[in-house]
């Protein structure tokens, strides 16, 4: 039991595993249950796009490729358009899905390989898997700023107390996905787990936020038990090996 929680502690207790069940529940709502409104107001398109960037931004926080953290780079840079509805919504999300699915081949193609892809040299892959994190943290921040500094003024028809609270949590999100990434793997363990446990609180507000809407149910249901077996397994793992014999 000890040595499973700290392969999961290891490997899965940090920010991308949110980022990643952001991205993939985020778009699933709106890909189903939530469809019919985009029919119904096209506005509601934007959140295709910007669901598949923490998607894509999560895909390469665990395929640590050089070319995954470029398209989920790329993914993000999307957002600004998205967000001031600069670009169609189906264009968007057209090119978003693609990005998205080019990570998931890289993932498939490069899991064995030794050295990464289209890169010259390993000092060039390390810079740019150095940076490029930053930089995609970044522009999802960017999402929270252009709804409080440009949409809320402007007058935006999304002011609902569950969007506001998505945005306010994701500034400080960020910030903590920085420090994480400036720690690195083999630095201290305390911001990989602020990581992991705001952005698992953030889904986990939101849907207790929407509790009027029954299709969220399931969704909140999912992502209570990966809190809690975060939880256990970030407890498990910290446990000394001699309190277990």
């Amino acid at each position: 039991m000890n040595k499973l929680a700290r392969i999961i502690d290891g490997t899965y207790i940090n920010g991308g595993l949110p980022l990643l069940l952001m991205g993939f529940l985020w778009l699933g709502l709106w890909l189903f249950p939530w469809y019919q409104s985009f029919l119904q107001n096209p506005h509601w398109g934007h959140n295709y796009g910007e669901s598949m960037a923490f998607l894509a931004v999560g895909l390469a926080f665990f395929n640590r490729r050089t070319v995954s953290w470029v398209l989920a780079f790329l993914a993000t840079i999307l957002i600004i358009p998205i967000s001031l509805e600069w670009l169609p919504h189906p264009d968007t999300a057209a090119i978003s899905a693609v990005l998205v699915i080019l990570i998931v081949i890289d993932t498939i193609v490069e899991r064995n390989r030794k050295d990464d892809l289209f890169v010259f040299s390993a000092q060039e892959a390390g810079r740019l898997k150095k940076w490029l994190p930053y930089l995609s943290y970044i522009m999802l921040g960017s999402l929270a700023l252009i709804y409080y500094l440009i949409r809320l003024p402007a007058g935006t028809i999304e002011t609902d107390a569950d969007v506001q609270a998505f945005d306010a949590l994701l500034i400080p999100f960020v910030v903590i996905l920085l420090i994480e990434a400036l720690a690195g793997r083999e630095g201290r363990i305390w911001p990989r787990y602020l990581a992991f446990f705001w952005g698992m609180m953030i889904m986990d507000v939101l849907l207790i936020m929407q509790l009027d809407q029954p299709e969220t149910w399931p969704v909140l249901a999912f992502t209570l038990v990966i809190t809690i077996l975060g939880i256990i397994g970030a407890v498990l793992a910290r446990r000394p090996a001699s309190s277990t014999a």
